[in-house]
């Protein structure tokens, strides 16, 4: 649960899980294996379902944008778009009347849409 007390610790361990989960995905498979064991997206989907605040969204959607924008192993990448998290994360109801909020989302996509390909 997201409160006041926890959200800057929150903030802070959603960067350094940024930042493993991509050293694991160029040196270390096991690492990026145990994140798609243990279902981290949906943990990430549960956390904007809370009325967490623009702080915790912000990072939350910064970590997915780094991730998405740095993952190389195209094996990840496939896990990470093969289930339904990513669509509930791009149609979950975000706070757009902030425009940080709103740029970090557009940021996402835009990352999401140059990982497409045919």
């Amino acid at each position: 649960t997201v409160s006041e007390q926890n959200k800057t610790l929150l903030v802070e361990t959603l960067r350094s899980v940024a930042e493993i989960l991509i050293w694991g995905d160029q040196n270390d498979s096991t690492v990026f294996d145990f994140f798609l064991e243990k279902n981290m997206l949906s943990f990430f989907l549960k956390i904007m379902k809370q009325k967490c605040g623009s702080y915790v969204c912000v990072q939350l959607l910064q970590t997915l944008n780094i991730l998405f924008e740095n993952i190389r192993n195209e094996t990840s990448l496939y896990y990470l778009l093969s289930n339904n998290h990513v669509n509930s994360i791009i149609v979950h109801k975000f706070d757009f009347s902030d425009e940080e909020v709103m740029a970090y989302y557009i940021s996402f996509l835009k990352t999401l849409s140059l990982k497409l390909n045919p």
